[in-house]
């Protein structure tokens, strides 16, 4: 959809590049990008839309940034798309004088959206009846979401409908499920985690308990599986609730914490103060003893590194002698194994250099790979990013927000430690890294002391802005 946008570009077709720019908006969301990227993204678009005076590029997009501003808590309540500069009932008011299908469908898709997440659910099987007409409207993209939220909004409900009420919405659990199944059996990393959700709360009202608590955990392992943070966070709190339900306050409370974790990690605050306030244990059991720490002082951890690093940025012009300097002070000063530079190619993380420390020395190599979950702790990586801030793990032994993820599991590293370093001289910004940024990621032996990762700025354009 990018070099579709740059074509449209090249060739003048300013309506096709709006397009274009609105869908990767879209996908972006489909695909559990931090929702601070994808607001950057949406900004981008509504620019270009705005300049480009194309007015139902511009609503869209606008629907989209209500969407993205509820779920990081920045409207009235996490019930609402109001805020300052936009009203929910005057909006929805005009809506109905739109000639734009498309608009109206995707509006109400993402009222379905946002509403099932908030746990209004009588309010999401509303936005659902708005867009069974309009469905032809819809991008495939869209489509989704309709049969994956408004299946379960029915869930949510049927328990407490009428006779005629559940045998309606049963039939179209019925038609919602096999749609699933059948995009799950042909494309099962997209749509195997929806399917075996949507599947384990028809289990859950089905009274089956048995396949309903085995499905909530395959919804979880594949969404895991598949990077979707949202998708995956959904499944815990639904799991939890299901536990709640049965008594089972211990286990719910597991499943909770995992789901504010995830929404945590995808950015939508307004969720998570939403959990916070509905379970008040979640924010009791949150101590300030934990060994993850954000944003505060690193102790014993020796940020010499971050310093030298720092001065190797700027001293330093030739990338391939920046890489090693780079690399070998940051190993020698933390007392790491082993060390990966990364530098962001496009929107994907790829794996550029590799130090490695043997027989007491560092040894520097390129390699050009894809990061994988075996890599580096992928969560804490994704959160400086996403954040900006620094984490301090100064022992992975001890449970905390990284415990679950792949890397700390499998290699059990002693600390961790993601620090930004800024970088501000742009003249070293054109010869070094375009506009790309790059982070340096350490972990240790079990006993080690400490692990580095430090990050550049991508928007150079900006240079007092804080970095990711």
């Amino acid at each position: 959809m990018r070099a579709a946008v740059r074509a449209a570009i090249e060739t003048g077709n300013l309506t096709f590049a709006c397009s274009g720019m609105f869908q990767c908006v879209t996908g972006l969301l489909l695909r559990n990008d931090p929702l601070d990227v994808v607001w950057r993204e949406s900004e981008m678009a509504m620019d270009f839309a705005r300049e480009a005076k194309y007015g139902g590029a511009v609503e869209i997009i606008g629907s989209l940034q209500r969407f993205i501003a509820t779920m990081q808590g920045r409207t009235e309540s996490f019930s609402t798309f109001s805020n300052a500069q936009s009203d929910e009932a005057t909006f929805e008011a005009q809506l109905t004088e739109s000639r734009m299908p498309m608009l109206v469908c995707w509006y109400w898709i993402l009222k379905l959206k946002a509403r099932f997440l908030s746990g209004d659910y009588a309010e999401a099987l509303a936005a659902a009846d708005k867009v069974k007409p309009l469905l032809s409207a819809a991008a495939a993209q869209m489509l989704l979401d309709y049969f994956y939220y408004s299946a379960l909004a029915v869930t949510a409900c049927c328990e407490n409908a009428s006779v005629d009420q559940q045998r309606a919405w049963r039939e179209l659990l019925t038609a919602h499920r096999e749609r699933l199944r059948e995009w799950a059996d042909t494309n099962p990393s997209t749509f195997a985690d929806k399917a075996a959700l949507v599947a384990a709360e028809v289990a859950r009202i089905e009274k089956r308990d048995a396949d309903a608590m085995r499905l909530y955990e395959q919804a979880i392992q594949l969404a895991r599986e598949h990077g979707f943070v949202q998708n995956e966070g959904l499944a815990h709190e639904l799991a939890a609730q299901y536990y709640l339900a049965r008594g089972l306050e211990t286990v719910a409370y597991a499943y909770l914490r995992s789901a504010r974790n995830r929404f945590d990690r995808w950015g939508a605050l307004g969720k998570v103060k939403q959990l916070d306030e509905r379970y008040p244990r979640l924010h009791e059991e949150r101590t300030p003893t934990s060994s993850a720490t954000i944003g505060q002082p690193v102790g014993r951890l020796d940020v010499d590194t971050v310093v030298k690093a720092s001065q190797a940025l700027s001293s330093e012009m030739v990338l391939p002698k920046l890489v090693e300097k780079l690399m070998r002070i940051a190993v020698e000063h933390a007392g790491a194994e082993r060390g990966l530079l990364i530098l962001l190619r496009g929107d994907e993380p790829r794996i550029e250099a590799e130090a490695t420390t043997a027989h007491g020395r560092v040894e520097v190599a390129v390699r050009q790979a894809a990061v994988t979950p075996s890599d580096l702790p992928q969560s804490a990586l994704h959160f400086v990013i996403r954040t900006r801030e620094r984490v301090v793990v100064d022992d992975v032994s001890v449970v905390n927000s990284y415990s679950e993820d792949e890397y700390v599991r499998q290699n059990r590293p002693r600390s961790v430690l993601c620090l930004p370093i800024v970088q501000t001289n742009e003249a070293c910004r054109r010869t070094l890294f375009g506009e790309q940024f790059d982070s340096v990621r350490l972990h240790l032996r079990p006993g080690r002391s400490a692990g580095v990762a430090s990050f550049a700025s991508r928007d150079f354009a900006r240079e007092c802005q804080p970095l990711f």
